[in-house]
């Protein structure tokens, strides 16, 4: 097969994928722009539940835990607490109820003010299969990854994830040029026409961001299907596997959260408190998440201890001392994707990267019509 044949074979490639997968993409990359500040748009348009009133003392986490419970319905099992990531937030109770699809039952959150353990209110937050239902934020979210199609969802945009990194290898492919002609390629034809135009703006828009877009993707189709993701990164560096501690205690009266905080402070003195999530059953321990000043994995924090419901032993223990580099890899891989990593700076150029597969997938499209309109001609 001569080049020019492969060059052709490469176009088709390019564009089929380009306009079915990259349709999707679109669909992937606006709701992303979204999410990269999903935190503050989701307090923002839930004020009255998640914002309080900053006041000068707090109440004991056993108050404001016990609260929380009561509100809890009896066929309702908790699952966490929340903390608050400033002092001007509620902290926010986990727990699920069933819902048709036994794999993912209902999650709902019951907001409590930290300075008068009071309801603020409660919500549901996520249902796996009628994203409808969901507040808006985790509805953006559900159509990000799922297409709002569930479980099988998630199967569909990863594999369109893998045919996106085909395309944008091919685009590529196709734009490198045959004569050398570097500087042509990399930029655009000042008082071109339309035609022209539209051509350059796809292909200097598309080598410019290829890196990014190659991370996002690469990124998206790693967190989609994680196993495969840390098996592959567990050939160079082992991953630190997702285990589920359990007690060798299984009765006896179960310590209080103040003493919970108290043992983790004492392990831990610095850092964050993200999460506590509580025992499911008899042998099960609290899992705190308490996140160093040096991590930056904001939500997901790698430090943790699992701690013995009954006796306060601490049972396994995370920290940045036990982190290989296949840990550290897999740590940054989800504040880079949300531009959290950066701050406000990552944020900013995640919302404006979400824009560009719809740059490219119109751009694209006129492309092709107007070569179907030239061989016609």
């Amino acid at each position: 097969m001569t080049l020019k044949n492969r060059r052709k074979l490469w176009l088709k490639v390019h564009l089929y994928l380009g306009l079915f997968a990259g349709a999707v993409f679109v669909i992937i990359g606006l709701t992303g722009s979204l999410l990269a500040f999903e935190h503050s748009l989701d307090e923002a348009l839930n004020a009255s539940l998640m914002r309080v009133a900053k006041q000068p003392t707090l109440k004991p986490l056993n108050e404001i835990v016990s609260a929380g419970l009561k509100a809890v319905p009896a066929n309702g099992n908790v699952l966490n607490i929340d903390f608050p990531r400033h002092e001007g937030l509620a902290y926010a109770l986990w727990f699920e109820q069933p819902s048709n699809n036994p794999n993912f039952p209902e999650r709902h959150q019951i907001f409590i003010n930290p300075y008068t353990a009071e309801i603020t209110g409660q919500r549901l937050l996520i249902d796996f299969d009628h994203i409808w239902r969901d507040p808006f934020t985790d509805f953006i979210l559900r159509l990000h990854y799922t297409l709002g199609l569930g479980e099988q969802g998630m199967k569909i945009v990863g594999f369109i994830g893998i045919g996106l990194l085909f395309s944008l290898l091919t685009g590529l492919i196709v734009w490198w040029p045959l004569g050398g002609q570097f500087k042509k390629a990399l930029t655009m034809k000042r008082h071109a026409s339309f035609t022209r135009f539209n051509f350059d703006l796809h292909k200097t828009v598309g080598f410019y961001s290829a890196i990014l877009l190659l991370y996002l993707v690469l990124s998206g189709v790693y967190l989609i299907f994680p196993d495969y993701g840390r098996g592959l990164v567990s050939v160079f560096s082992p991953v630190t596997p997702w285990t589920s501690y359990q007690s060798n205690v299984s009765t006896g009266t179960p310590i209080s959260m103040e003493q919970v905080v108290k043992i983790t402070d004492a392990q831990f003195p610095d850092g964050h408190y993200q999460f506590i999530d509580f025992p499911q059953n008899a042998q099960g321990v609290y899992v705190v998440g308490k996140r160093a000043e040096s991590e930056v994995n904001q939500r997901h924090p790698y430090r943790q201890l699992w701690i013995d419901q009954y006796n306060g032993n601490i049972i396994h223990e995370q920290h940045a001392d036990t982190r290989s580099a296949g840990d550290v890899f897999d740590e940054w891989l989800y504040p880079l994707h949300t531009g959290e990593a950066f701050g406000l700076t990552g944020q900013i150029i995640i919302l404006i990267l979400g824009f560009l597969p719809l740059v490219l997938y119109v751009t694209g499209f006129i492309r092709w019509l107007q070569k179907g309109n030239a061989a016609r001609s």
